[in-house]
């Protein structure tokens, strides 16, 4: 029935300056960017390679409008790394870098006050 899930909203309040910190901040790539209303676009943002894309949607309109943890996960192979990647570009770190028995974790918020949260498994 159901293949994937395709996209996810996650609510802004200014599509132009949040896609510019998801693609040059974080690294994301720009899928598809379509006017949707006089006053929102359909964006969508992705991972390098994923399938998995984020709506950037406006707050109050496409999306509920909301801050705080977004239940979304952003799995890493180095941790440390991409911790360290990710202050030096200014990015809010909300959860400092913690390792935990289910493995290394982290949170960041965008410029919204969405916040991600950041997972390395343990090592086996």
């Amino acid at each position: 029935m159901f293949t994937k899930f395709g996209a996810i909203s996650v609510g802004v309040n200014d599509q132009d300056k949040a896609l510019d910190f998801y693609i040059n901040t974080l690294g994301f790539e720009k899928i598809i960017d379509t006017p949707m209303s006089e006053t929102e676009r359909w964006l969508e943002v992705a991972l390098p390679g994923t399938q998995t894309h984020l709506i950037l949607g406006l707050r109050g309109q496409s999306v509920p409008d909301r801050t705080g943890m977004t239940g979304f996960i952003l799995y890493t192979d180095d941790i440390e790394a991409t911790y360290k990647e990710l202050k030096s570009r200014g990015v809010t770190i909300t959860h400092e870098l913690s390792n935990e028995p289910w493995g290394k974790w982290l949170q960041f918020a965008d410029l919204d006050g969405n916040e991600f949260g950041v997972f390395a498994p343990p090592a086996r």
